[in-house]
């Protein structure tokens, strides 16, 4: 009953639209069976982005309503954890139990701290494209997400391909709430300090004591998402659904509100 409230809302109130959402959902399970697989970051192979990336959804809303979410690259991580199909991978494990938590929220703020990436990634990123393109499609065409801002900081110059494979991925709407930032200080313009985490100038805890916190939880609900997966692996792919890629059929192109 929770996701289906998640999505009506998250679609203001078009039910036909939710229910199309939904049914792309679910079926995301069984077109794409390798993204859905791994539900957990303590155990193997998704532990190691937790080498590369701190992912942390933080608990206190905007003013606005909004919830932020962090993905910061940490400072000397192996190279061998910079794994982008497995990083995509736990970023749709990171929005499905937040479907699994979240209740009523104005939108989704998404913070990316990269400035201790190296320019090894730039490969990392082309290796991955086709894993990074259909996470983007997913994320607009299954998911009841109403995406306000992403905000980026630290980005190095040698980054700009890697940005614009981002934003070419997604509507003109949303390549217009990209904002770049050469310090972490500056989100305090945009994100109030109550919301923010200590070492960015805010109240709230440590990113890594956060990040701990994040994934015990997803440990918790991991029983749930592969319950929730066993029971959407038998839906049948249309015909037409050929690829998410702009195409007809569950998986079209789709703006975000």
């Amino acid at each position: 009953k929770r996701v289906l409230e998640l999505f009506v809302r998250g679609c203001r109130m078009d039910l036909d639209r939710a229910r199309s959402k939904l049914e792309a959902y679910c079926l995301a399970r069984a077109r794409f069976r390798d993204l859905y697989e791994h539900r957990s970051l303590t155990c193997p192979p998704l532990n190691d982005v937790c080498k590369f990336m701190d992912i942390v959804v933080l608990p206190k809303l905007t003013d606005e309503g909004y919830r932020v979410t962090i993905f910061r690259i940490r400072a000397e991580y192996p190279e061998s954890s910079a794994d982008i199909a497995n990083t995509v991978r736990a970023v749709l494990l990171t929005s499905d139990v937040r479907m699994y938590d979240e209740h009523q929220i104005a939108g989704d703020v998404f913070i990316y701290e990269v400035s201790n990436v190296r320019g090894s990634i730039v490969a990392h990123v082309a290796a991955a494209a086709n894993a990074v393109r259909r996470s983007i499609q997913l994320a607009q065409a299954a998911y009841p997400q109403r995406l306000k801002r992403i905000h980026v900081v630290g980005s190095p110059p040698f980054l700009a391909s890697s940005l614009a494979l981002m934003r070419n991925c997604v509507n003109e709407k949303i390549k217009r709430r990209y904002y770049l930032h050469p310090k972490v200080e500056e989100l305090l313009e945009h994100i109030p300090a109550q919301v923010l985490p200590r070492e960015w100038g805010g109240d709230e805890e440590n990113i890594d004591i956060l990040a701990k916190k994040w994934r015990r939880r997803i440990d918790e609900v991991s029983p749930y998402l592969r319950i929730f997966n066993e029971a959407c692996s038998t839906a049948k792919v249309p015909s037409n659904d050929v690829d998410i890629y702009g195409t007809v059929g569950a998986f079209r192109k789709l703006d975000i509100d």
